[in-house]
């Protein structure tokens, strides 16, 4: 199997919405989130191209189980995305909290349940909202073998892109999510 790795952070789209609506300060926005946003993927992918890759792309609009399905497909497995190891940009959970939300974040979900979508665990509304929030700027997600995912962790940590992680697994079963 594959292990799945995530290049920067998820909910920029929340945050986006809160500051125009006045729920996050601008200088909030400014200080925490833009400089990582700002962060080309061009470094991460060149590190990426030293392993086996046997998929790449990056987290636009659809939101992180959006393209988790694309990877899916494209590998025709089942994709198992450990939600604890999801990284989630300040602020951005607690904006579901209060109510803010996207114009996207229905559509996307109705395209991922329309899928073999299974929940494994068990989230609030606020915390289900993050796997649909549309990304602007967003990480790559690569997926590559079990044996190679430490060193290419380890390479994108060298290489200053500090929020990579593993967020899950690609499995060798008919294509679908879990989020577990």
């Amino acid at each position: 199997g594959d292990t799945l790795i995530l290049t920067k952070p998820l909910g920029s789209g929340v945050l986006f919405n809160a500051s125009r609506s006045g729920k996050l300060p601008y200088a909030d926005l400014e200080r925490d989130i833009l400089p990582l946003l700002a962060a080309l993927n061009g470094p991460a992918m060149d590190a990426a191209l030293q392993f086996n890759l046997h998929a790449c792309t990056d987290v636009t609009g659809f939101g992180i189980l959006g393209h988790l399905l694309e990877v899916a497909h494209g590998c025709n497995a089942k994709v198992v995305v450990n939600y604890r190891n999801l990284p989630f940009f300040p602020y951005s959970l607690d904006m579901y909290r209060k109510g803010e939300s996207t114009g996207s974040n229905k559509a996307n979900r109705a395209m991922v349940n329309k899928h073999h979508l299974e929940m494994d665990i068990t989230l609030d509304t606020a915390e289900e909202e993050m796997l649909y929030d549309p990304q602007t700027s967003g990480g790559l997600l690569l997926s590559l073998p079990h044996s190679e995912a430490d060193a290419l962790l380890k390479v994108l940590h060298d290489t200053g892109i500090s929020q990579a992680v593993k967020i899950g697994e690609v499995v060798d079963e008919p294509v679908g999510i879990v989020v577990a």
